[in-house]
């Protein structure tokens, strides 16, 4: 299984986040009753990242055994197996555009809860993603 702390930098601040780390109460995450609307939605971005950054890796590994293959495939039909590859390949590449559609969805979800201004220019997912790198690099 591959190292998907390399691909997803907040690993950490989810598991952090999910076990009520102290460290993080100046960002008001928590109450008495667990996480607070900011909590949850900070999580579901975490967890959303944590799935396309997934999704990212699957993605390179096919690619990488489809081309592995195809380089010393023989002319003319594909084989059963770069077939396969190639269904495999469409499948995990369906899945990573779900994920991003995920990770967008819940980015707003958060930038809603925050009410961060989010310019025109740059979008929400990078507004959400400096906000991260700001409040939890």
């Amino acid at each position: 299984m591959p190292d998907f702390t390399a691909t997803f930098p907040w690993e950490t601040q989810l598991q952090r986040l999910q076990h009520h780390d102290p460290a993080l109460a100046s960002l008001a995450l928590f109450d008495a009753d667990g996480l607070t609307e900011v909590g949850r939605a900070l999580e579901q971005v975490l967890q959303a990242g944590q799935a396309l950054a997934r999704c990212g890796v699957d993605v390179g590994l096919v690619a990488d055994e489809l081309r592995r293959y195809q380089k010393f495939a023989p002319p003319g039909r594909p084989s059963l197996q770069i077939v396969q590859l190639r269904r495999q390949q469409s499948t995990v590449q369906q899945a990573q555009r779900v994920a991003r559609q995920a990770f967008i969805r819940h980015a707003d979800a958060l930038a809603r809860v925050l009410a961060l201004q989010v310019p025109a220019k740059l979008g929400t997912v990078v507004v959400v993603e400096r906000w991260l790198q700001a409040r939890l690099g």
